[in-house]
């Protein structure tokens, strides 16, 4: 497989402009009917809106219409069974909030849901196998490709492929946002980006004692709508120093593989590497027995819309780390020869530019 470069700034701006919204609600003058929880994260919208009508089918193939969105709040989430790091990254996170959120007695209130922007490889039986891996309470949905554009606009979502490899694979760029649809079935709120499980937690703990239901104004002017989204960036990959120095000049620290779900055809590799060497170390090529290829890939989150890219080497300077994290640095596994699951390990090469090999073997398991 050929490695993409996705380049997507001009959307990257289109997006950024929601968050002036934040300035024309507060000069709006408009009071909401019921007063909204101050929230950790979590942003409030003053002006609800109602979502567009979509025949959603879910991942048990059972018809999913606008009205399943009334009675609880409701926490849609945008991905592809295919992405290798950003969609399971966060349908983790969101498995943790629902326990935290499930202790506090009030996971009763609320519903996760996965909105497919790959229906054309996304089938019901992929998002079966692919939604409930995370938690069997979790819903997937899948409409045709422009319904589901649609739906995704309204909420200030964008999602597009990116050009197709000579094999046909293509990776999907979308909105990283979460957004909170109230008991109403109305666009009511959205967390930016990162995802913190404490924080959404707390936040998805308070409006369910808050008992509030969304705000809803009777404006008279041409509001838009448009979700209100903070600035966000790229986590910066924490660089780290060890007391003691290891005799090898590349150190593997903190190394897992995560588990695929089923039916994924490409998993995920992070680890920190610690540059012991007085040079710097550049790594142009990976390398492992276990996977048909291997390729060094970063996540990109610009103005809440996310992109894998692939990088064509990196650098560990001297005598320093660098991490490969969630939602940054990864290495990219595509096709496993054999199903790996948790416990099973897989020999991971990186290669310098000189042909210098540096060897781990990794584990699969849930993360460090």
């Amino acid at each position: 497989m050929k490695h993409q470069i996705l380049n997507s700034k001009v959307l990257f701006a289109v997006v950024a402009v929601s968050a002036i919204a934040i300035g024309l609600f507060a000069q709006s003058g408009w009071k909401a009917k019921a007063k909204a929880p101050q929230l950790i994260k979590g942003i409030m919208l003053p002006n609800t809106k109602p979502l567009v009508d979509v025949d959603f089918t879910d991942h048990n193939g059972q018809p999913f219409g606008s009205d399943k969105f009334n009675g609880k709040w409701s926490v849609l989430f945008f991905g592809f069974t295919n992405c290798p790091d950003v969609c399971p990254t966060t349908m983790q996170t969101m498995k943790q909030v629902k326990q935290k959120v499930a202790d506090a007695g009030l996971w009763s209130k609320f519903q996760l849901i996965m909105v497919s922007v790959d229906p054309e490889r996304d089938t019901t039986e992929r998002l079966k196998q692919y939604v409930p891996y995370f938690d069997p309470e979790f819903i997937g949905l899948s409409a045709a490709v422009e319904q589901t554009a649609a739906f995704a606009k309204n909420l200030g979502i964008l999602f597009f492929k990116s050009e197709a490899t000579e094999s046909g694979s293509y990776d999907v760029e979308h909105g990283a946002a979460l957004i909170l649809v109230n008991p109403n079935g109305q666009y009511s709120g959205v967390f930016s980006g990162p995802h913190k499980v404490d924080e959404i937690s707390q936040d998805l703990i308070k409006i369910a004692k808050s008992g509030y239901q969304g705000a809803s104004l009777n404006l008279t002017d041409n509001a838009t709508g448009a979700p209100i989204t903070t600035d966000t960036s790229v986590q910066a990959n924490q660089t780290s120093s060890t007391a003691s120095q290891p005799k090898s000049d590349l150190v593997f620290d903190k190394a897992w593989i995560r588990p695929a779900p089923p039916g994924a055809t490409s998993m995920a590799a992070y680890f920190q590497l610690q540059n012991t060497s007085q040079e710097d170390i550049v790594i142009s090529e990976v390398e492992s027995s276990s996977f048909d290829s291997v390729m060094l890939h970063e996540t990109i989150v610009e103005n809440e819309l996310t992109s894998m890219e692939h990088l064509e080497n990196i650098t560990i300077p001297a005598g320093q780390s660098l991490a490969l994290a969630p939602m940054g640095k990864h290495l990219m596994l595509m096709m496993p020869k054999t199903a790996l699951i948790e416990g099973d390990s897989a020999e991971i090469i990186l290669l310098e530019q000189d042909g210098t090999r540096h060897s781990t073997v990794i584990t699969v398991k849930q993360g460090e």
